[in-house]
C-alpha cells in the first residue's frame, strides 16, 4: 500500500477517511493496525480488498499491490478472482459474514468451488470438513449441517476463519476478530491464528484496539490516528520507546494486572475528531501535551529514524522528557454541584460492612419443553443455587465466559426477572414479596448501565429527554427543574450542558456511554449494575469511563455490581470478585487475593488467558480447551470437570460446595489450587 487515500461520498459532501497511508507486509509477517475507533484502521483494511467500493467509497490516490498486481486499478472481475484465493478477510462480527439461510457447510463448499472449478462437490465437502477440524471445531460433519445461529460466538469465529482459509490465501486480514469474545475464546483464536500462519506461511494484517493482543501476536505495529499513520515500528521497539505522543498515550491507558488500584487510570484528554472536523496541521495537536505553534499549522511527515517511522515535530522532546503525567490526574476532574432537584439529603450513617443486596439460594431456569424421548420437562439452568451478598459502598465484580449466567443473575438481582426459586433481599426487604407499586418505588434506588451505548438509548429522543425520563417516571418535576437537573447531570459526567438538545447519533461511543451513566444516576440511586459497560470501548475511552464510574461511586456513595470479561479492568475497579461458570458461583475473594492466589482451576485458567502488553514477556497462549457446555444439559458433579486438567472421578459424581478456605475467600472445588 503506497500513499493511499480513500474518499467517501456522504450527505455532507466528499470526506477523506484515510490520507496518504503507506504500509507493507512481508511474507509470513504479522502486522497490527492499532488506534481508537475512527482512526481509519478498518477503512485501510477494506481498501486492500477493495470492499470500500460497496460503501460509496473510492481509492482517490495511491496504489495497492499484491504480488505485483495493482488492486486499486484492476476491473471487478479480476478482483473477485483474487478475493479468497490470494487474500481473505475475517470480520469482527461473524454473524454478518455468514448468510443465515444457508448451512455452514454450504457456504464453505461454495467458496472452495468458486475459486477451484476442478474440485467436485464431494472433494470440496471433504476439504471443508478437514478445515473445520483443523480450526478446532468438534464434530465437523455435524457442524457442516448446522446454520450460523446454531453455533456459539467462538465456534462461529472459527468457522469464518476456516472459510477464509479454504483457498489458502497469501494474506489474511482479521478485523477485530476477538473483540466480542471472552478472554478464553480470544486466547484460543489467537493461538489458532499463530499456528495457521506458520502452517500456511501466510501474512496477517490484524486490526485491533487491544494493545495486549498486539504485544502477543505482532511482529510489527502500525499506529493510526484520524486517517493517518503516526508511527510504525517493530513490536519490541514500539513498546520499549514510543516515538509519538499518541502512541505513548495509548500505552499508558492500558489497564494491566499491575495497575495501581489507588490511582486513577491514565487517559488521553478529548476525543478523536470526526472526518468533517479534522484540525489543521497535526491532527493530534488538540489532545497533545507537546503541541507547539508549528503543530497547529503544519502537517508532520512520516520520517524514518533508525528503521522505524514517526510523524511528529516533537519526537526529540518526547524521548528526552521521560514519562509525562496526564493533566486529568488532578482531583478536579469531576465536581458535584448539589441541587435540591435531584440530590437528596445526606446518606444514612449505616456501617459499610452491612449488606445492601443479599441473594439466598437463587435459581433461574427457563423451561424449553419436553425432550423427544422423555416426558420430563427440560430447562436451561441459567443460574443455579447462587448465594452471596453485596456490601454497601463496595464494587463487586462478576466474571465468567458467555453463557455462565452473569447477565441473567444481574437481571434477577434487579428483579427484572423473577427467580425460579430462592430470594433476593434489598436492604433486608425481599423484593419478591413486595407489591407492584412498592417494587416500582424501590426500583429508583437501583439502576443499570448497559453494554451497548448505541442500542441502550432511543435514537429518536433528544439527550435531555433520555436522561430526564426517570424524573417523569418517578417524580413530579417541572420542565424548568428537569432541564436544570439534566444539565447538572451532563456536567457531572463530563459533557457540555448544551448537549441537552442534541440527538444520540451526534455523539461518539464513549460519549453515549456517559449519557447512559447520567441517566442511571439521575435519581441518585443506591445501587448501579454495570453490565459489560466498558467492553465495547477503546482502551483510552475505557479508561475515561472507568475513572468516571469510580469518581461517581465515591462522591455519590454508590454500590456497584460490575459485570465484565475484561479481567484486568474488573480487578482494577472491584473490591471483591465472584467467578461464575455454567450458572454456579465457583469462587469469591477480595480482588487482589483472587488474582494473586486463585483457588479454582477455572479462575486460574481465566487469568492465564489474559494477554500481557509486554513483548519481552511473550508466551504461549494458555487457552482453556473446549467450550462451555450447554446450560440445558450441564455435566454431572462439578460442571467444570469436562475442561478441568485436575478433574478426578469424584468430580464426576459429587458437586463441590462453596466453602471458605481463607478469610473472605470461598471456592467450590474438591481439590483447589493451593
Amino acid at each position: 500500500m503506497e500513499r493511499v487515500s480513500v474518499d467517501f461520498v456522504t450527505g455532507r459532501g466528499v470526506l477523506q477517511a484515510i490520507s496518504d497511508v503507506s504500509l507493507s507486509i512481508k511474507a509470513g509477517e504479522t502486522v497490527c493496525l492499532v488506534g481508537e475507533s475512527g482512526s481509519g484502521k478498518t477503512v485501510a483494511s477494506k481498501a486492500v480488498m477493495r470492499l470500500i467500493d460497496d460503501e460509496n467509497g473510492k481509492i482517490s490516490a495511491g496504489s495497492i499491490k499484491l504480488d505485483g498486481i495493482d488492486i486499486a486499478g484492476i476491473p471487478p472481475q479480476a478482483l473477485r478472482s483474487l478475493r479468497g484465493k490470494k487474500m481473505a478477510m475475517v470480520f469482527q462480527e461473524p454473524m454478518a459474514a455468514f448468510d443465515p439461510v444457508f448451512t455452514i457447510g454450504t457456504q464453505i463448499v461454495e467458496t472452495i468451488r468458486r475459486h477451484d472449478r476442478r474440485q467436485t462437490a464431494n472433494q470440496a465437502r471433504e476439504r471443508a470438513v478437514e478445515l473445520l477440524r483443523r480450526v478446532g471445531i468438534p464434530e465437523p460433519e455435524l457442524r457442516m449441517r448446522q446454520y450460523p445461529n446454531e453455533l456459539s460466538g467462538g465456534m462461529l469465529q472459527r468457522a469464518m476463519i476456516a472459510m477464509a482459509l479454504s483457498c489458502r490465501p497469501e494474506l489474511l486480514i482479521a478485523d477485530e476478530p476477538t473483540t466480542a469474545l471472552d478472554v478464553t475464546i480470544q486466547a484460543q483464536i489467537l493461538q489458532l491464528l499463530q499456528e495457521l500462519k506458520s502452517e500456511f506461511n501466510m501474512s496477517i494484517l490484524l486490526i485491533t484496539h487491544d494493545l495486549g493482543i498486539a504485544a502477543e501476536i505482532a511482529d510489527r505495529i502500525v499506529v493510526m490516528y484520524a486517517g493517518r499513520i503516526v508511527e510504525q515500528a517493530s513490536t519490541e521497539e514500539l513498546f520499549a520507546e514510543p516515538h509519538h505522543p499518541y502512541t505513548r498515550g495509548l500505552l499508558q491507558s492500558i489497564t494491566t494486572m499491575d495497575s495501581d488500584r489507588s490511582r486513577r487510570l491514565y487517559t488521553i484528554p478529548g476525543a478523536i475528531p470526526g472526518l468533517a472536523d479534522l484540525p489543521e496541521g497535526c491532527r493530534f495537536h488538540p489532545r497533545c501535551p507537546y503541541a507547539t505553534e508549528t503543530c497547529l499549522r503544519e502537517t508532520p511527515t512520516l520520517l524514518d529514524r533508525g528503521g522505524r517511522q514517526a510523524a511528529c515535530w516533537n519526537t526529540e522532546r518526547l524521548l528526552g522528557d521521560g514519562p509525562y503525567i496526564s493533566p486529568q490526574t488532578t482531583a478536579a476532574a469531576v465536581e458535584v454541584v448539589v441541587s435540591s432537584v435531584w440530590l437528596p439529603t445526606e446518606a444514612s450513617e449505616e456501617p459499610q460492612s452491612g449488606a445492601l443486596f443479599e441473594l439466598r439460594h437463587v435459581t433461574k431456569h427457563y423451561p424449553i419443553g419436553r425432550s423427544l424421548f422423555s416426558r420430563q420437562k427440560k430447562a436451561v439452568q441459567a443460574v443455579d443455587d447462587v448465594s452471596f451478598s453485596i456490601r454497601k459502598g463496595e464494587t463487586f465484580g462478576l466474571v465468567g465466559e458467555s453463557g455462565s449466567g452473569k447477565s441473567t443473575l444481574g437481571r434477577v438481582l434487579l428483579h427484572l426477572e423473577k427467580p425460579t426459586s430462592g430470594s433476593v433481599l434489598f436492604e433486608g426487604r425481599e423484593l419478591g414479596a413486595l407489591s407492584g407499586a412498592r417494587l416500582r418505588e424501590e426500583r429508583k434506588h437501583m439502576q443499570m448501565i448497559f453494554q451497548d451505548p448505541y442500542g441502550s438509548v432511543d435514537p429518536r429522543w433528544k439527550v435531555g429527554d433520555i436522561i430526564g425520563e426517570p424524573f417523569a417516571v418517578h417524580g413530579n418535576v417541572g420542565v424548568r427543574e428537569k432541564r436544570a437537573a439534566v444539565e447538572e447531570l451532563l456536567r457531572l459526567v463530563g459533557l457540555n450542558a448544551a448537549s441537552y438538545d442534541r440527538y444520540p447519533h451526534e455523539f461518539s461511543g464513549g460519549q453515549r456511554q456517559r449519557i447512559g451513566i447520567a441517566r442511571a444516576i439521575a435519581l441518585r440511586p443506591k445501587f448501579v449494575l454495570a453490565d459489560e459497560a466498558v467492553s465495547a470501548l477503546d482502551v483510552s475511552v475505557q479508561a475515561q469511563i472507568v475513572n468516571l464510574l469510580q469518581e461517581l461511586g465515591q462522591r455519590l456513595d454508590l454500590t456497584f455490581l460490575f459485570i465484565g470479561h475484561g479481567l484486568n479492568v474488573v480487578r482494577y475497579v472491584s473490591d471483591r470478585i465472584g467467578v461464575m461458570y455454567l450458572g454456579k458461583l465457583v469462587e469469591i475473594a477480595p480482588s487482589e487475593q483472587m488474582f494473586r492466589r486463585p483457588a479454582h482451576h477455572y479462575t486460574k485458567a481465566l487469568i492465564a488467558s489474559i494477554p500481557v502488553p509486554e513483548p519481552q514477556r511473550r508466551r504461549e497462549f494458555a487457552a482453556i480447551q473446549g467450550e462451555i457446555p450447554s446450560p440445558a444439559n450441564p455435566p454431572s458433579g462439578c460442571r467444570f470437570r469436562t475442561r478441568c486438567p485436575a478433574a478426578t472421578a469424584r468430580c464426576a459424581v459429587e458437586p463441590p460446595s462453596l466453602r471458605e478456605i481463607d478469610r473472605g475467600h470461598y471456592v467450590a472445588c474438591h481439590d483447589p489450587v493451593l
